[in-house]
């Protein structure tokens, strides 16, 4: 199982390169041969193979010897690490619910590591990806929640406990964008926390913002105290909310029961 998850969040992660590469151009994400960034060639297979052909390239295209960015290889293994953790940390049993759970949690974190990666790189969130990670986050707990059967209703539903965390975390961040003028916050962190209270409910909602404010506070005094931001830089806060997002799928129960324990 953890072997399988590896190997396909190995593909995964080589997709999620395609896709980083062609958000900001008119190429479809599914058609099209892979290319040079440098010289446009077009790579060949065997020189497409997720981490081998950039060990034995050794970073370099073929054709050109431009340097490949180190991008591709991080994705590729940090998505196929988060694939094998996910397996091995949720249970999943032999029910259709269980089987779709981990489905949509692994394809989420795909989303949420494009959202990181590109947030990172250019301060800025793809509408695109924005807009398939909702419909793929509500599509998920609609099915999870019909797998169930009629035992589940549905104010007891996680379908439910989406939509509420959802309604939270949104209008929560949207009233920070509407007062601040967008100072503060971009329309693309709203949409982004919206993703976050459908994903995790309103149960784990504090727990993950949380983790995602508290991170992203430590790293910003480092910086600041490292002379490599100011007090008035700008600091993406996308890949800190995603990033929490990640880790409270993966962890949430055990990190939920936690912050509860301390809250008493």
């Amino acid at each position: 199982m953890i072997l399988f998850l590896i190997v396909v969040g190995l593909l995964v992660g080589s997709f999620l390169n395609v896709v980083l590469t062609r958000l900001d151009t008119e190429e479809s994400f599914v058609s099209g041969r892979s290319r040079c960034d440098s010289c446009r060639e077009i790579i060949r297979w065997y020189d497409n193979v997720p981490v081998l052909s950039y060990i034995i390239l050794r970073g370099r295209c073929r054709s050109c010897g431009k340097a490949i960015s180190p991008q591709h290889l991080f994705m590729e293994l940090s998505t196929a690490a988060l694939f094998a953790v996910a397996g091995a940390v949720i249970p999943v049993e032999d029910t259709p619910a269980s089987v779709f759970g981990l489905v949509s949690v692994l394809g989420l974190i795909g989303v949420l590591s494009v959202v990181f990666v590109h947030d990172l790189m250019h301060m800025e969130i793809p509408v695109s990806v924005l807009v398939f990670g909702i419909v793929w986050t509500v599509v998920s707990l609609f099915l999870v929640w019909v797998s169930t059967g009629p035992s589940e209703p549905f104010l007891a539903s996680r379908l439910w406990e989406g939509v509420v965390g959802g309604a939270i975390a949104f209008l929560s961040f949207y009233s920070l964008v509407y007062f601040s003028d967008e100072t503060w916050m971009g329309m693309g962190d709203a949409w982004l926390a919206l993703i976050l209270g459908l994903a995790l409910g309103w149960r784990l909602l504090l727990p993950a913002l949380t983790l995602a404010f508290g991170s992203g506070a430590i790293v910003g005094i480092v910086l600041i105290v490292l002379g490599r931001k100011g007090l008035q830089s700008r600091i993406p806060f996308g890949p800190f909310l995603s990033g929490s997002v990640i880790v409270m799928l993966i962890f949430g129960t055990m990190m939920g029961e936690a912050f509860g324990y301390f809250m008493i």
